[in-house]
């Protein structure tokens, strides 16, 4: 399955609004507040959870027939690294751009796009401030 990069970027921004400190979130919750299908936000919230974005979230595992089984675990956090992504891609200048740039690549990664968003971010702040950062 194809990691979309928009819904795991949207379920963070999602995430960040509605986690409460000492509060957790049920993975469907994020499921049924986005539009995308429930297969794309459940690999999506799987992807960030296996990327340690986030704590909790969807877990598959596999028999060994391949047959899968959904394991939903609530979502209590946003880790550091989740916020470090998010706060990369979180402007939507910035996040159009990324995703213009990376556009005609077959396959990127999370931290590809979040290496790609900061030397877009880089080039703003420069335009903008005029320092040589």
């Amino acid at each position: 399955m194809k990691l979309n990069h928009d819904c795991t970027r949207e379920c963070l921004l999602f995430l960040e609004q509605e986690l409460e400190l000492n509060k957790s979130i049920d993975p469907a919750d994020v499921i049924n507040s986005l539009n995308y299908t429930e297969d794309i936000t459940s690999y999506s919230l799987q992807k960030l959870r296996e990327a340690n974005y986030i704590v909790g979230g969807v877990n598959i595992s596999y028999d060994f027939y391949g047959n899968g089984t959904v394991e939903n675990t609530p979502i209590k956090d946003i880790t550091w690294e989740g916020h470090e992504y998010l706060n990369t891609v979180r402007d939507n200048r910035v996040w159009k751009k990324t995703k213009d740039i990376t556009s005609s690549l077959k396959s990127v990664s999370l931290s590809m796009m979040k290496t790609v968003a900061t030397q877009v971010l880089v080039g703003i702040l420069k335009d903008v401030s005029g320092l040589p950062l």
